[in-house]
């Protein structure tokens, strides 16, 4: 099976470089450093590296907190692999210049193999979900360990991986260890093929996401410049069919608080058109933000037509709803409006958290809305009510500080096979 899989990739290779042209053609540099997929580097290097890959935005910002941590406290160079420009925006973004980053080669044997000759790696760690059989085997032929970190596995990712159990099993054969996010996900990689002894539930690294007191103190200025006036309802991540849900929503709430904004982020701002004439077909006026104008008091709707500002968003909301759940997605991040100390609603496709989310909706301190009727009900409520909107900010924060610490348990799985290894400098 790793032969014909190897044998698959080379045969696709043509087809994936197009696809991957095409691809980088909405981007800035991702053409300009295709070579890089093939585990070719225009340049010199840190050797010795801590090598963590993230494969795109959210896994990047899921991250954060752990890189510093290696950053701070390893006499190492880290370097951060991702899969798109995006990704390495936002690395660049939080981190400048104080990690190396290149994109994450093929799973080819050549292009792996280059790779870890060029950067030597000391460990390496996985975010989420990403599993490459020829990565995970050349890493145990060099010696590196390889760690899972923040893992996750859904129902329908679980049973698909189920049919190639005997595969798997030997793909996972090498890995130091597999650290989950809840008991759940620890079963589902039990039965796809990891050992018991090599799973570690660690709780999700999103409840250590730092959130900054400058970032708070400084939106209060930014939203009094930006939506002055405004009681500002932010719906994050929205995807294809659900933003049409949103609008009529506001349009039934608008009635009501005239001085309600509602702010659409979607997950991809390329749908920025899209959402517009969505707008104008409801009859409500619309901003975007690469128009860089302050909102007056007729305008309904701020689209945000941009990438990587949802945190700041988050913290100008006085309401906020992570998309991707009104919809088949799955959800995403429902904790960074939490950490920012905003109120959070959700839909009913919560797949991608789902155990999180019972446990929060348990604790009291989220909302989930099922459809249009429910978002307005919800939002009237804290309207009318302040109290309840303090209660369900309260109730989320504690249930935050109950089960934060994923990124120590992390650490002191990996620690021991740090403190192993001394650093190595850039070679000459």
């Amino acid at each position: 099976m790793y032969y014909f899989y190897v044998a698959l990739f080379y045969l696709l290779l043509p087809l994936l470089l197009v696809l991957r042209y095409f691809k980088g053609l909405k981007w800035r540099t991702f053409n300009m450093r295709c070579n890089e997929s093939l585990g070719f580097y225009a340049q010199k290097h840190a050797q010795g590296v801590v090598w963590l890959h993230a494969a795109s935005l959210g896994e990047v910002e899921a991250a954060h907190v752990l890189i510093e941590y290696l950053r701070k406290n390893y006499p190492y160079k880290v370097l951060v692999t991702t899969g798109t420009e995006p990704g390495y925006d936002r690395v660049r973004a939080l981190q400048g210049d104080q990690v190396d980053h290149v994109y994450l080669p093929y799973d080819m044997p050549g292009a792996v193999e280059r790779f870890i000759k060029h950067f030597q790696p000391k460990i390496a760690i996985i975010m989420e979900t990403e599993i490459w059989p020829v990565l995970f085997a050349k890493c145990q032929q060099h010696e590196i360990p390889l760690f899972i970190v923040n893992a996750r596995l859904t129902e329908k990712s679980s049973k698909g991986y189920l049919k190639l159990r005997s595969f798997l099993v030997k793909v996972f054969a090498g890995i130091s260890g597999v650290v989950v996010q809840t008991e759940m996900d620890a079963q589902r990689y039990q039965e796809i093929g990891v050992l018991a002894e090599k799973i570690t539930v660690s709780g999700n690294i999103k409840l250590d996401m730092p959130i900054a007191d400058e970032l708070k103190a400084s939106m209060k200025q930014v939203k009094q410049d930006l939506f002055p006036g405004r009681q500002v309802f932010v719906v994050g991540s929205t995807h294809a069919g659900e933003d049409d849900i949103f609008l009529q929503a506001y349009r039934r709430l608008k009635q009501k608080f005239p001085e309600l904004l509602l702010v659409l982020v979607p997950r991809q701002p390329k749908r920025a058109l899209e959402i517009k004439q969505l707008c104008l077909k409801s009859q409500l006026n619309v901003r975007a933000r690469t128009e860089h104008k302050s909102c007056d008091s007729v305008t309904d709707v701020y689209l945000v037509d941009t990438l990587g500002e949802l945190k700041q968003m988050y913290a100008l909301a006085d309401f906020s709803f992570v998309a991707g759940s009104m919809v088949p997605v799955g959800g995403h991040n429902i904790f960074e409006p939490i950490l920012l100390g905003v109120p959070v609603m959700f839909g009913s496709y919560m797949k991608n958290v789902e155990l999180l989310a019972e446990q929060l909706l348990g604790a009291q301190g989220a909302i989930q809305c099922a459809t249009e009727a429910d978002i307005v009900l919800a939002i009237t409520r804290m309207m009318e009510d302040p109290q309840e909107k303090l209660r369900l900010i309260h109730n989320a924060q504690a249930f935050v500080g109950k089960n934060n610490g994923a990124v120590d348990r992390t650490i002191a799985l990996i620690d021991p096979f740090l403190r192993a290894h001394k650093a190595t400098h850039l070679p000459d």
